[in-house]
């Protein structure tokens, strides 16, 4: 399956979900629609994607079904963020730099989670409708 790179616009890759696999970056034809996004969060791999079944998240080796009730939540403790899925899937990571800046972008309608997988993998979890209509 077709996945988007979170952090770049206009790259993708191919991603074999049972086996973890990633393939390497390309440019992503205008007619492609992926069927998720990856990215790096506190140097672990994590993809968010849908199969036929549902919303899926991978981090590093570990898949998480988000469907039947698992939450997410994402904070800021001190000068990292701290994204938790679930019961077992916690990961830590530094502010992304672009935070800091934000307040005085004068682009419209930006929000941080523009800048932010983990922000943006929490903000989906936690919104049933689009979660459901996420990468269809």
């Amino acid at each position: 399956m077709l996945i988007a790179s979170f952090s770049t616009f206009g790259l993708a890759a191919d991603f074999d979900p049972p086996f973890s696999r990633r393939s390497p970056e390309r440019t992503a034809s205008p007619t492609d629609a992926p069927h998720g996004h990856y990215g790096e969060l506190a140097d672990t791999s994590v993809v968010l994607y849908r199969e036929a079944d549902g919303l899926r998240l991978r981090v590093g080796e570990k898949a998480v079904r988000l469907d039947g009730g698992v939450d997410a939540h994402h904070r800021v403790v001190g000068s990292d963020c701290v994204l938790t899925v679930g019961q077992n899937t916690e990961l830590h990571y530094p502010v992304p730099p672009e935070w800091y800046g934000l307040k005085d972008d004068l682009t419209p309608f930006v929000e941080a989670e523009h800048f932010d997988l983990g922000l943006f993998i929490a903000n989906v979890v936690r919104d049933p409708e689009r979660a459901a209509r996420i990468y269809r």
